[in-house]
């Protein structure tokens, strides 16, 4: 009997004859730790005569045989691109209501304040999860066309104000090096102190997109660069003129949306990324050079993956499932970090079938990871991380 998840061919046995494969992906783990029981287990155990099995010996899918929820990461792009705009134009609304109202106009101007930047906070939680179906599209499973998944990533993260090639660059670079002191990309934006990191880091992560982007064209004369400069120079072109071109043509002043949505999303960004690598004690390994990675395949980490499942370079944020939902599960960082070809889908049954083999860290919520890093350094030690990890004996 072969439980066989995603699309991995039919299996047979030594006589040729075809064995039966069912389906099944085991049970869930919710954010309050509990599992919930799938409906196919009472299906295996009738035509296997086996107990179905748990959670920590279902098998991981290779590249080749995951599934790519296609059609919900389209309904989820669509579904906050129509939700930003829509925000866009109740923030509009009500910022006209209160200046035209019969309030005292101090209470007008400090009401409409209070508004526009509440707003602007929700619009940022909105592009950022844009922005991690752009991260999925970065390593290839966002759609399994090559086509759909470069056009779509790319205009995703451009309303995020990345450029697509070269977050592409960085991120695969930081993949290749994670947690290494000095040749880490992250190094740059975050090993700093908690303050600093909390306010400045995403600024010097932007700073370091365009700066890349601006000497990747100066090599654009380079086949490996021009086409990703080309088209990352369009893409961001066209947030550009959706925000400032036909937001305002739809009667919506920039100044009381877009503008403090920018201003105010490096702080909701580093709200969450701080939680993925910050205070983890450092990788030593032999490579001291870093290379720039510009691309690779699902086959390559999947080769890669025994060094990975030893280390610990990320956390786990056990968080509300309308936030997973709405952040594409990149709460489970370690475990993407551990198999980056998988789909965000995985990440959580493979998180509740590896937590007691592997070696992760686990925090309870995004407020109570930022009150437990907000004291430490980027580069941890071993002892001051113990008390948050799933194997003691890492």
């Amino acid at each position: 009997m072969v439980i066989n998840i995603g699309l991995a061919p039919v299996p047979v046995n030594a006589s040729g004859r075809r064995r039966t494969v069912i389906n099944y992906r085991p049970s869930r783990n919710t954010w309050r730790g509990k599992q919930e029981r799938h409906p196919k287990a009472a299906a295996f155990a009738r035509v296997t005569g086996e107990k179905p099995p748990t959670m920590s010996k279902s098998l991981i899918p290779a590249p080749k045989d995951q599934v790519i929820p296609a059609a919900e990461n389209l309904f989820k792009a669509l579904f906050l691109l129509a939700l930003l705009f829509v925000s866009f134009a109740l923030t509009q609304w009500g910022v006209s209501a209160l200046a035209s109202g019969t309030l005292p106009g101090w209470l007008a101007v400090g009401l409409e304040w209070a508004l526009i930047i509440g707003m602007a906070v929700w619009h940022g939680v909105l592009i950022l999860g844009l922005g991690v179906l752009a991260h999925d599209a970065v390593h290839k499973v966002l759609f399994r066309s090559l086509y759909w998944n470069e056009l779509w990533g790319g205009l995703l993260s451009a309303f995020t104000l990345v450029p697509f090639y070269t977050n592409r660059q960085i991120h695969l670079t930081h993949h290749g090096y994670a947690h290494q002191p000095g040749v880490d990309p992250e190094n740059e934006m975050h090993n700093h102190s908690f303050l600093f990191a909390a306010t400045i880091g995403s600024l010097v992560g932007l700073y370091m997109h365009y700066r890349i982007i601006l000497i990747n064209t100066l090599r654009i004369a380079d086949r490996r660069y021009t086409g990703r400069v080309i088209k990352d120079l369009l893409f961001v072109a066209i947030a550009g003129t959706v925000y400032f071109g036909l937001v305002p043509a739809f009667g919506i002043s920039v100044w009381v949306t877009v503008v403090p949505m920018i201003a105010v999303f490096p702080l909701v960004f580093a709200w969450r990324a701080l939680s993925d690598h910050y205070a983890i004690p450092a990788i030593e390994r032999a490579t001291k050079k870093k290379e720039d990675i510009l691309d690779t395949d699902e086959d390559a980490w999947h080769r890669d993956r025994e060094k990975r499942k030893r280390e610990v370079t990320g956390w786990v944020v056990l968080t509300h499932p309308w936030l997973e939902w709405l952040w594409s599960h990149v709460n489970y960082h370690e475990v993407h970090h551990k198999y980056p070809w998988l789909s965000h889908r995985y990440l959580p049954q493979v998180f509740a079938a590896t937590r007691d083999s592997q070696p992760y860290l686990v925090v309870k919520g995004y407020w109570r990871s930022l009150f437990n890093l907000r004291h430490r350094q980027y580069y941890a030690t071993r002892a001051e991380m113990r008390p948050f990890l799933t194997t003691p004996g890492w």
